[in-house]
């Protein structure tokens, strides 16, 4: 079938009746303007759209009623009208009667051979801009509840892991996979996480045990309800299964949460996190916890000895900067680059006390989001022994036993002075070893200035000539 390309052969028997009636099927609203673009008339058969236009309209230019945004449209559609084919059409915004509302309308132009006046035909948008509205709204909403969602998995996470029960989620079918476990079920299965993940559940148990968990499984799914059995593992121990189902993602599973039936275990077991804070409170190491301001939460014997403190009550509240060196720069940049994240940093300071000065100290810390925002830090006082053979220039030994070859051959006054930079240089080496080469660290361990330090590194040549002093 051949497409008409002469459109005026299709509507020149019609009356201006007909041609009327198909005006208004083809457009919801028609402004007829002048050469200048002053709208002479308005016609809309639809009420909804003619309720909300302006009554002083007429005269007024086609630009000046239309909102900002579309004035520039305006003028394309104003240059655009001939008497050959109508023009593009635009969205152009029209003024409305509803304060800070405005109409969406589809427009396009001609200008009329009869009498040279322009006719701008369009079509009401409102309803699709309604629906672009809701659409946004409804994206919106959406963005707000997966965000809620998302809290939502991440506090039933916490709770997954922090509860005191062991459990198990598995997805019901062949094998019953593992698809997640709490580090209760961890420890009472005494397997790795990533080693159970996927693996079947009943691998987990002896081969006399398949048929009566199988059917206990099948069983629990049919009834629907919650049931419990008393079953082991492999290597003999005996537990407890209580088991539920659910619905995820249409794909049915059970919640199993396992009691070790042997009491002497389950008491072991919960007492597991009293065991590790027993071991750390007994620790030879210095060990704190504390908020991510730096206010100490918990400490044990180490560093209450440490600290010179009379007991823990007494450091609980106070910040951990109030035991360290009048230096903490370093600390300060390791606290910074904890807030916020969970991570792991370490810096060299000291710990300072009234009755014996300060002590040289390596402090690793780590902080920790879950369940509660906090930072563990490790002291570690740094030994003597351990950093004997670095402070030991083998060097400046075979130099002071060639001075004691002096005596009767050299005054003495300069075999002192030559022993005085000696043992100098060997205390000032010493202290940049214990301090890992912190220059700040080593004048406190030194007893001097910064600016002392700096000119005797100078002199023994242990730091480069252009480095200037600092206050």
């Amino acid at each position: 079938m051949t497409i008409s390309l002469q459109p005026h052969n299709l509507f020149q028997n019609l009356s201006s009746e007909e041609l009327s009636h198909l005006a208004q099927a083809s457009a919801d609203i028609s402004f007829v303007l002048d050469d200048s673009g002053s709208i002479q008339d308005i016609y809309s058969h639809k009420q909804s759209l003619a309720k909300h236009i302006p009554d002083n309209l007429i005269g007024k230019k086609w630009l000046e009623v239309v909102e900002p945004d579309s004035r520039k449209k305006v003028q394309y559609l104003l240059d655009d009208a001939n008497q050959d084919n109508i023009s593009k059409f635009r969205q152009i915004n029209l003024s409305s009667n509803a304060k800070d509302t405005s109409l969406p309308i589809m427009c396009a132009s001609i200008k009329a051979l009869s009498n040279q006046k322009i006719i701008v035909i369009g079509r009401d948008l409102a309803e699709i801009a309604q629906l672009q509205q809701d659409l946004v709204i409804a994206q919106k909403q959406i963005s707000q509840n997966f965000l809620q969602i998302n809290q939502l998995e991440e506090r039933f996470r916490s709770i997954f892991e922090i509860g005191s029960e062991s459990i198990i989620i598995l997805q019901a079918g062949d094998g019953y996979p593992i698809v997640e476990m709490n580090s209760n079920a961890i420890k009472q299965l005494l397997v790795a996480k990533k080693d159970c993940i996927g693996r079947s559940f009943l691998s987990l148990l002896p081969a006399d045990e398949l048929s009566k968990v199988t059917s206990f499984f099948q069983e629990m799914l049919e009834i629907g309800e919650s049931r419990e059995l008393d079953t082991s593992f492999v290597g003999g121990k005996k537990i407890q299964i209580s088991a539920s189902s659910f619905t995820n993602g249409g794909k049915l599973h059970l919640l199993l949460n396992l009691k070790p039936l042997d009491h002497a275990q389950a008491a072991l077991m919960l007492e597991s996190d009293s065991l590790t804070v027993k071991a750390i409170e007994n620790n030879t190491y210095g060990f704190v916890v504390c908020t991510p301001e730096g206010q100490i939460l918990k400490a044990n014997k180490a560093f209450i000895k440490l600290s010179n403190a009379k007991g823990e009550q007494e450091l609980i509240g106070t910040s951990v900067q109030n035991y360290l060196g009048s230096e903490t720069a370093d600390f300060d940049r390791m606290m910074q680059s904890l807030k916020g994240r969970a991570s792991a940093q370490s810096c060299i300071s000291s710990i300072s006390n009234n009755s014996s000065g300060f002590k040289l100290v390596d402090i690793s810390a780590v902080s920790v989001a879950h369940p509660r925002a906090c930072i563990g830090m490790i002291f570690r006082q740094m030994d003597s022994r351990e950093n004997k053979e670095k402070r030991i220039d083998k060097k400046l030994v075979r130099s002071s036993e060639e001075l004691s070859m002096l005596v009767g051959k050299v005054p003495l006054k300069d075999i002192l002075t030559e022993t005085t930079d000696l043992i100098e240089e060997l205390c000032i080496k010493a202290a940049l070893d214990l301090s890992n080469d912190n220059r700040v660290s080593a004048s406190e361990i030194l007893g001097l200035s910064r600016q002392s330090l700096y000119i005797k590194l100078r002199k023994y040549g242990l730091v480069d000539s252009d480095i200037k002093a600092i206050d």
